[in-house]
């Protein structure tokens, strides 16, 4: 199991760490072209309504109800069931998004007015409502991709579903030159609906060579059908619930100054880089191996990958968030700030100060989504709502508090308070259904850690406080500062002798040994 786990944990690292700095590109060239002017306030507001909650939540929910069953059929060699299931499958929910992606064109106006409180009226209003009518057919192209992407990871293929998402970015990338000097804003909303459509296109050819079908299949009523429905509305509902963020902060941001939405937005988009990175690459994998340890009553080996994900989890995400707080401004900077740019030094500063807020959630955040794959191996479902629900009340609550305190700081805080309520009540239902999980070894990793990353934290603040005053060889300088703050981390574990870090460092350096012998050889 652990080199199959490694192994697709690589591939979709790789893959995922790719499309993130692509992603990021794509970011930088909005920020770049609009700032933080309203048209990208209202870009931003239709962005994460529509496709982002979306993407977000369907093909992960699809994943955990579709994969079980799906992979249940191919182990029996019930490959003909495996295909009719796909066909009915892909027919309901492509009928069920389309029907929605109908609907939102028609009601767009009335949906903006809804989530914004009203906050959105005038030009404002019509340009949110347009943008969000020409990106609402991404919903259906989400809808493929969720299923593709499910049937192709239960034949344990990885790559190229991941492939999808770089494909998306490059496809919205090319709006800015090809659509945005002649349709301005609306073009980058063109080039969005467009990058979700060849998404899918990506993983078709793969579905095809799997022999699956793409002819309509209406015979909905059959026992594979009633026993995915009976996983779906409790999965699909926590899952919406968590990803309900995206329509919160426009309420919440809805009378501060202009840009905080969009601040919001440039920031997130840094704070989940790690998260696409390091967590859904531990968790996709594990995920069968859950599943088959809980229904075997192996609940030795089920513990055990939960410690040992958990301490993975710490080891990358813990020195990050230390990062990012030392380094928000930097960070900021990095992709968002260029010479003759709209995105000033003083909004580098501020997304920064969000960022640093945002990343004290970070380890709970992923913390979040490793529990919630384990009560889905256990097929119980309603706790995972329960605990969405209980964190975006938590998080609502705080940042409607902080707000007139702290302004945009106080709802990127009550966005890690809400992940931390969400993360600690998973972990206490678990606790009571399997007994202790955490075992010594978490806790030993904690503590190294924990040293490790004040180590790097106190480098990182003694390198940033250097000037340089040429804006390339300052983002040089930053980049310079991350890698060699990740080799300080590693290298104070290194220190401390912790096993799972040393594994991460003599993996690397093994590529890199063998990697140079292939070089000499040739």
């Amino acid at each position: 199991m652990v080199q199959s786990v490694v192994r697709s944990a690589a591939v979709i690292m790789i893959v995922t760490l790719v499309g993130r700095v692509i992603g990021l590109v794509r970011e930088s060239l909005l920020a770049n072209q609009f700032g933080l002017s309203f048209q990208a306030d209202a870009y931003t507001f239709a962005f994460l309504t529509v496709p982002n909650t979306i993407f977000l939540f369907v093909p992960g929910a699809l994943n955990a109800i579709f994969v079980p069953s799906i992979k249940g059929m191919l182990v029996n060699n019930k490959e003909a069931e495996a295909q009719h299931l796909f066909r009915k499958m892909l027919t309901f929910t492509f009928l069920v998004y389309l029907v929605i992606t109908i609907l939102g064109i028609l009601f767009s106006r009335e949906i903006i007015q809804i989530v914004s409180g009203g906050g959105y009226t005038g030009v404002k209003l019509e340009v949110t409502t347009r943008i969000m009518q020409l990106m609402w057919p991404s919903a259906a192209f989400i809808a493929l991709i969720g299923v593709f992407q499910s049937t192709l990871n239960a034949h344990h293929q990885f790559f190229i579903p991941t492939l999808s998402t770089v494909v998306n970015s490059i496809v919205v990338c090319l709006a800015y030159p090809l659509l945005v000097p002649q349709y301005g804003i609306y073009g980058v909303a063109i080039g969005t609906t467009l990058g979700f459509a060849f998404a899918a296109l990506t993983m078709l050819p793969s579905i095809r060579k799997q022999k699956y079908s793409l002819k309509p299949d209406l015979r909905l009523n059959d026992a594979d059908m009633k026993k995915i429905g009976e996983r779906f509305v409790p999965i699909m509902f926590g899952s919406l619930i968590t990803q309900l963020y995206p329509f919160i902060y426009p309420v919440l941001a809805s009378g501060l100054s202009d840009g905080s939405l969009a601040i919001l937005r440039y920031a997130n988009n840094i704070y989940q880089l790690p998260m696409a990175i390091f967590v859904g690459t531990f968790t996709l994998p594990i995920f069968p191996y859950l599943v088959e340890y809980y229904t075997n009553r192996e609940m030795g080996k089920m513990k055990h990958s939960l410690t040992q994900g958990m301490q993975y989890l710490l080891i990358l995400t813990i020195p990050t968030t230390v990062a990012m707080v030392v380094m928000g401004n930097s960070l900021a900077s990095l992709l968002y700030h260029f010479k003759d740019s709209k995105f000033t030094v003083q909004d580098a500063h501020i997304t920064g100060v969000v960022i640093g807020y945002l990343s004290l959630g970070l380890f709970f955040l992923a913390a979040r989504d490793l529990l919630t794959r384990a009560f889905y191996a256990m097929e119980n479902t309603k706790i995972t709502v329960i605990a969405a629900v209980a964190g975006m009340v938590v998080n609502i609550v705080a940042s409607v508090a902080l707000r007139p305190l702290m302004g945009v700081y106080g709802l990127a805080l009550g966005t890690t308070i809400g992940s931390f309520a969400n993360a600690v009540w998973l972990a206490y239902i678990l606790r009571k259904e399997i007994g202790s999980f955490l075992l010594a070894a978490f806790w030993k990793t904690a503590i190294k850690t924990l040293v490790g990353s004040a180590v790097m934290g106190g480098f990182l603040y003694f390198a940033g406080s250097l000037s340089i005053d040429s804006l390339q060889l300052a983002k040089l300088y930053i980049v310079l500062q991350i890698a060699v703050g990740a080799a300080v981390f590693f290298a104070s574990m290194a220190v401390m002798r912790e096993p799972l870090a040393l594994a991460i460092i003599e993996r690397v350096a093994g590529k890199i040994i063998k990697r140079k012998n292939k070089e000499i050889g040739e």
